[in-house]
């Protein structure tokens, strides 16, 4: 079963997916933390709940100064490859070791166009493990067009004021 949690832009998914995980405390799986540098978005760190170790995943070209060792861009952030590429190695032991729900935060424009987690969603989407994916209430259609999500439980968010 996949479960998309979705809202706008800052609406709370990724806070949601951290209470929902830390309330079950099982499975596993990464969250996106937003870096702010003043009133800057400076980037966003891989947090992953099992173990919370976290690692810089992507540097507004603001602040980009060839932090990366490999890299890649899209739109204004350089990604750092090699955290997408450990990300890929856990989600293998997942996979392996039957670990669910897998949280993925988050699922959007960059995996429809083939990057991002685009190969850790079809993988994960083929085990048949449970899911929990963050992804943009505008995006939510497409994406499970895309990646052929037919079954699915929309849970919406909306940040309380």
């Amino acid at each position: 079963m996949v479960k998309i949690i979705s809202g706008k832009v800052d609406s709370g998914k990724t806070t949601e997916m951290i209470r929902r995980y830390e309330a079950m405390r099982s499975g596993d799986g990464f969250v996106a933390l937003k870096k702010m540098k003043g009133n800057d978005i400076y980037g966003y760190c891989i947090r992953r709940l099992g173990n919370d170790r976290s690692l810089m995943w992507m540097i507004h070209q603001k602040h980009y100064q060839d932090d990366f060792k490999n890299h890649s861009k899209f739109g204004p952030y350089y990604l750092n490859l090699d955290v997408l590429h450990l990300m890929e190695s856990d989600v293998d032991e997942f996979i392996a070791k039957n670990i669910a729900p897998i949280y993925l935060d988050e699922i959007g424009i960059l995996e429809l166009n083939g990057g991002g987690y685009h190969n850790i969603l079809k993988k994960l989407l083929a085990s048949g493990l449970n899911l929990v994916i963050a992804v943009r209430e505008d995006l939510v259609k497409p994406i499970a067009n895309y990646f052929a999500i037919k079954d699915y439980e929309l849970i919406q968010v909306q940040r309380e004021e």
